[in-house]
């Protein structure tokens, strides 16, 4: 009998999520990292160990810039793995309280966008042959669910990038 844990990091490295996740995970410990600058930046994205932070103005990006190594060995070390092989820091624009959520019609926006994409039904297919090996059929269909979500996000993310 295999282990939901070990079930779950095959499946996502097959879908090749792994890595994503791991970016994720990164991205989000950014504020915790940058502690009293975190209000004058934003993390955008984290790509290929790549990490994008926005940062309000050249003081702070000329600042940061003189921390990267330190950043990014903080981040490696939280995370448990190193996943952050470099940072750029550019002037962009900082939302404003962005530990709260957009308004509501945003969000709604992104939703009805998000429920609009469609996926092929090879795409359909292939994540059912991944989840098929998992036998509780409540964690199987979550799990479907969740790859199938993760796959539109991928899908509008391409068709806006």
């Amino acid at each position: 009998m295999q282990y939901i844990k070990t079930i779950l990091e095959k499946t996502l490295n097959q879908l090749g999520l792994s890595e994503k996740i791991e970016e994720c995970k990164a991205l989000a410990l950014w504020d915790d990292i940058a502690s009293n600058m975190a209000s004058k930046t934003q993390p955008i994205a984290v790509s290929h160990g790549k990490m994008i932070v926005n940062v309000a103005d050249s003081v702070i990006l000329h600042t940061l810039s003189m921390y990267k190594k330190r950043y990014i060995e903080k981040i490696n070390l939280l995370a448990g793995k190193n996943v952050i092989k470099d940072i750029i820091f550019r002037i962009g624009i900082i939302e404003n309280d962005r530990n709260q959520k957009s308004n509501k019609e945003n969000d709604d926006d992104y939703i009805n966008k998000l429920q609009s994409i469609q996926l092929d039904q090879k795409e359909i297919d292939n994540i059912d042959e991944i989840v098929s090996v998992i036998k509780d059929e409540e964690i199987r269909e979550s799990l479907r669910d969740l790859f199938i979500k993760q796959s539109k996000l991928s899908k509008m993310r391409g068709r806006i990038g």
